[in-house]
């Protein structure tokens, strides 16, 4: 179902289904940033859904806040962005020690031409979600990083929640460029 235009990235309500159709395979990152092989297979069976909210608190600090539910109602990580471009560590269920950051950013301040590619109008005017993750190789032992944006784009004449992400590692030479699209329901 299309994504109607009241739903932005300054106005995130609904609630996104995973496109297995329309996205890339993310097997080859998942294995890179340690995902074993029965994680993986369950993530390819099962399908996502991403359920955001956001605000604004008393500091003026945007919240992004997203439950995530996988088919047959089992529950996932949840993830929760403070979009102030500061560092912070966590140990994340299914990627480990991790090290991330989040930002609302402009498409032109953007460095990787691959993410900035195919936004609506209004993510362009709004701005995309940001981030890098990265693992934290000392307490991991892996070394990836990943570069994500989060925004709203038009695929087949269909309004879409989109992620798009450069994932780059030691254990590979060249980067992997993934485009994931969500259908939305309510």
């Amino acid at each position: 179902m299309a994504c109607p235009d009241t739903v932005t990235t300054k106005n995130f309500s609904g609630k996104f289904r995973f496109n297995k159709v329309l996205s890339d395979n993310i097997d080859e990152t998942l294995k890179l940033q340690g995902v074993g092989y029965i994680k993986r297979t369950a993530i390819a069976n099962f399908t996502l859904t991403l359920e955001p909210s956001q605000f604004t608190d008393d500091d003026g600090l945007e919240h992004v806040n997203v439950k995530q539910t996988l088919s047959g109602g089992f529950k996932a990580p949840s993830d929760s962005l403070l979009l102030n471009g500061e560092e912070s560590s966590k140990n994340d269920d299914l990627f480990g020690h991790v090290i991330a950051k989040s930002v609302r950013a402009k498409v032109d301040d953007l460095d990787i031409d691959f993410l900035k590619e195919g936004w609506t109008d209004d993510t362009v005017e709004d701005g995309l979600i940001s981030g890098v993750i990265k693992s934290d190789t000392p307490k991991s032992g892996k070394d990836w990083v990943i570069y994500v944006v989060w925004g709203f784009t038009i695929l087949d004449g269909v309004r879409r929640f989109a992620r798009r992400y450069k994932f780059t590692s030691k254990e590979r030479s060249e980067p992997i460029y993934v485009k994931l699209y969500y259908d939305y329901s309510e």
